[in-house]
């Protein structure tokens, strides 16, 4: 009897801890990314916690309207991140018609379809404030303008 309570406890220990994401408890964000006033499909958007140690990175690529929902490698698939305050960069990448076509081995060369200042969180001016409720939607408006 005594071994079968000690399986039974020790399954349901880890059905427990094979359940959980981690601990980590996100709240959804979403949004929508434009360039010049149009839907920015295919870009790569990186929150990145403003202070060290007080949030967590999260990612996402925008849709064919722009859109995104963030997710963070700790948590569950689209459930966004942590609350917060984060710096924020976008980018994406074409291939550069103009470009020589690659070597054998080599990939083409690429180049960015907006400016390279939205590719670096510290550069970008782009912020974002993960506010602890159940669903953030947060926006980014870029432009070809300096």
């Amino acid at each position: 009897m005594r071994t079968i309570l000690f399986f039974i406890t020790i399954l349901t220990a880890v059905s427990f801890i094979g359940c959980g994401d981690g601990g980590l408890a996100t709240v959804k964000v979403t949004g929508t990314v434009t360039f010049d006033g149009e839907p920015l499909p295919g870009a790569s958007i990186n929150f990145a916690p403003k202070t060290q140690g007080q949030g967590h990175t999260g990612y996402a690529i925008t849709d064919a309207s722009g859109r995104y929902q963030l997710q963070t490698l700790q948590g569950k698939a689209d459930a966004g991140t942590t609350p917060g305050e984060y710096l924020v960069s976008v980018s994406k990448e074409e291939v550069d018609p103009a470009a020589p076509p690659p070597a054998q081995g080599y990939s083409a060369q690429t180049r960015s379809v907006i400016p390279r200042r939205y590719t670096n969180p510290s550069s970008s001016g782009l912020t974002a404030t993960v506010e602890n409720k159940r669903s953030n939607e947060i926006n980014f408006e870029l432009t070809s303008s300096e």
